[in-house]
């Protein structure tokens, strides 16, 4: 009888270094693809809570908001302009849930508030915690859902003008939002221009129009940042 030489120990070791590698990338990629998938399942549970809690306060209905409140303290009434909602229910919104990829990071932001910290270079962010470098550029960080306004001084009552625009950010060096403008000759304004219809497409400024149309991957910076309305 004789053992293992060196060799064959080196060898066995070998192996089992290279399985527990592929192991490990298996199960760091399971665990990317579960925090991606939670972020996505939260924005469309979110999107439809938007839409439900909206008519409840626009029909003047006392009792019905969603369990998720877009507006938890229930200090939203059809009369408030849509920016007043925008903050209720970023404020709503970090208080349930939490955000999927770090539990550090507030989950919801006023879009507005980042493009008005981007237009000063502000270092801190809604709670206080750290904007990501560069500082003059309004982005979300990964796994944050952002809120804007199509028309911030809007009320809920005004519904041929009143939405609110989600954006959700999986990228891992976090998402920075759209600039592009018409005849810019952009990358981005030639896929926007080939996906949204013309009529939709810019307002009267040549800037994105925000509305339902837009798609999924455009994500515009305000260009009311910080909206305060009379």
């Amino acid at each position: 009888m004789r053992g293992f030489s060196l060799v064959e120990l080196l060898i066995v070791v070998a192996i089992i270094g290279i399985l527990g590698a592929v192991g490990v990338v298996g199960y760091q990629g399971y665990i990317d693809s579960t925090k991606e998938e939670v972020t996505l399942d939260n924005a469309s549970t979110v999107d439809r809570a938007f839409t439900h809690d909206v008519i409840v306060i626009d029909n003047k209905i006392t009792d019905g908001r969603t369990a998720l409140a877009t507006d938890q303290n229930n200090i939203i009434s059809r009369e408030n302009d849509c920016i007043e909602y925008v903050a209720a229910a970023v404020d709503s919104l970090n208080t349930t849930h939490k955000n999927a990829y770090d539990d550090t990071v507030p989950y919801a932001v006023s879009l507005h508030l980042e493009a008005q910290w981007a237009n000063n270079s502000v270092a801190t962010g809604t709670n206080g915690e750290t904007r990501e470098a560069p500082l003059n550029v309004a982005k979300l960080k990964q796994g944050q859902l952002g809120l804007q306004c199509a028309n911030a001084c809007s009320p809920i009552s005004d519904s041929s003008n009143f939405y609110i625009r989600r954006c959700s950010c999986i990228g891992a060096g976090g998402c920075n939002t759209h600039t592009f403008t018409q005849g810019d000759g952009s990358a981005d304004t030639v896929l926007y221009e080939g996906e949204v219809e013309a009529d939709k497409r810019w307002d009267e400024s040549g800037n994105i129009l925000i509305g339902a149309h837009l798609p999924e991957w455009v994500c515009p910076k305000p260009l009311d940042a910080g909206s305060v309305c009379p």
